[in-house]
C-alpha cells in the first residue's frame, strides 16, 4: 500500500464543519501521522480530505457553545474514529459534555464498547430523552470476507452487529452503516450485511466512495492495478467544503439491490444522514391527543 499523506490541519478559527443545522466534531487526529488505531484503506482522510483541528472535550464542546449558526444536531463523525482505543473514554466524555447543550447526537464508530461503556451510553440515552432528543449509535461495517479492508484492531463484524443489537435494546437508535459501497465487496455481502443485522437496527446507510486521484486509497483496497471495468465519475465531495476533485465510485445496481432487500425487511435504507434522522425524529415525536371516540 502506498505511504499514507501527513494529515493537514483546518485553520484554528473554524476547526471544524457546521452547515444545514449540523455541526460535525471530532477528539481530531491521534497523531501528527496516524488519524487513530483503525486504519481502514477506502478512508479518505489519507488522502485530500482536510483534518479536524485536535482538541479537547472542553475545548469542543466550548466551540459548540459559542458558535453563532444554528444547530439541531451534532455528529461526532468526520476525520477519525473517536471511539477507536486508546481514546474511547475520551469519546463518551465528550458525548457526555455535548448532551449539556440538548441537541440531538450522532456518532459513528467501528469500535465495540464494554458493559461498563455501555452503560454510560444507556444513561446518557436516558438523559437525552428526557431533553426530548436522540441517541443516533451507527456501527459502521464495510464488509464480512475482505479483513484487509477493516484489519485489525478493528473488533471482527460479528461484534460490531453483535453491538447494534445492544443499542437498539439500550434504547438508542441503531443504524447499520454500509459505508461506502466498495467495487470489491459483492452486492450478496452487503445483503448478507442486512440480513445479520436484522431487526436489531433502525435504518440502513450505504454511501459512494470517494477516491483521490492520485491512487492512494484505491492501491490500499485493490491491492494491485485498479481495474479498468470499474466505472467512476470525477467531481467534489457533497457532504464537506473541500474543494477538491475525487473520483467517486457509485455503484447504482448495488444501490438499487440493497434498497430492496431493505425494503422487504421493512428496514428504511438511506444514502445520506439527514432524511435518515428525520425519520427517528418523526417516530420520536409526542404523538397528537386524537379526538376522543365517539360514545357507542
Amino acid at each position: 500500500m502506498a505511504e499514507t499523506k501527513a494529515p493537514r490541519q483546518k485553520p484554528l478559527a473554524t476547526p471544524f464543519d457546521i452547515r444545514d443545522g449540523r455541526a460535525m466534531v471530532s477528539l481530531g487526529p491521534l497523531a501528527r501521522t496516524k488519524y487513530c488505531t483503525f486504519s481502514c484503506p477506502f478512508c479518505y482522510v489519507h488522502a485530500d480530505f482536510l483534518s479536524y483541528a485536535t482538541m479537547g472535550v472542553d475545548t469542543i464542546v466550548d466551540w459548540l457553545r459559542r458558535i453563532s449558526e444554528p444547530f439541531d444536531i451534532v455528529y461526532v463523525s468526520g476525520d477519525t474514529d473517536s471511539f477507536a482505543p486508546p481514546r474511547t473514554a475520551q469519546g463518551l466524555d465528550l458525548l457526555e459534555g455535548i448532551a449539556a447543550l440538548e441537541k440531538d447526537i450522532l456518532f459513528t464508530t467501528r469500535a465495540v464498547f464494554n458493559d461498563t461503556q455501555l452503560d454510560r451510553l444507556r444513561r446518557l440515552n436516558s438523559t437525552l430523552q428526557h431533553a426530548g432528543r436522540l441517541l443516533i449509535g451507527c456501527v459502521s461495517v464495510a464488509q464480512l470476507t475482505h479483513p484487509h479492508l477493516e484489519p485489525h484492531p478493528i473488533p471482527p463484524p460479528a461484534q460490531r452487529l453483535l453491538q447494534l443489537h445492544r443499542f437498539h435494546e439500550a434504547g438508542l437508535a441503531a443504524i447499520l452503516a454500509m459505508r461506502p459501497f466498495l467495487p470489491v465487496v459483492a452486492v450478496e455481502e452487503y445483503l448478507e450485511l442486512i440480513d445479520k443485522a436484522g431487526r436489531g437496527v433502525d435504518a440502513v446507510l450505504g454511501e459512494v466512495w470517494y477516491a483521490d486521484q492520485s491512487g492512494v486509497l484505491e492501491a490500499g483496497v485493490f491491492r494491485g492495478p485498479t481495474p479498468s471495468n470499474v466505472e467512476f465519475g470525477v467531481h467534489t465531495m457533497d457532504f464537506d467544503a473541500n474543494d477538491a476533485l475525487w473520483k467517486v465510485y457509485e455503484p447504482k445496481d448495488v444501490i438499487a439491490r440493497v434498497a430492496a432487500h431493505c425494503a422487504n425487511r421493512a428496514l428504511p435504507f438511506f444514502m445520506r444522514s439527514k432524511p435518515a434522522i428525520d425519520l427517528l425524529r418523526s417516530r420520536s415525536a409526542p404523538k397528537s391527543p386524537g379526538k376522543p371516540s365517539d360514545p357507542e
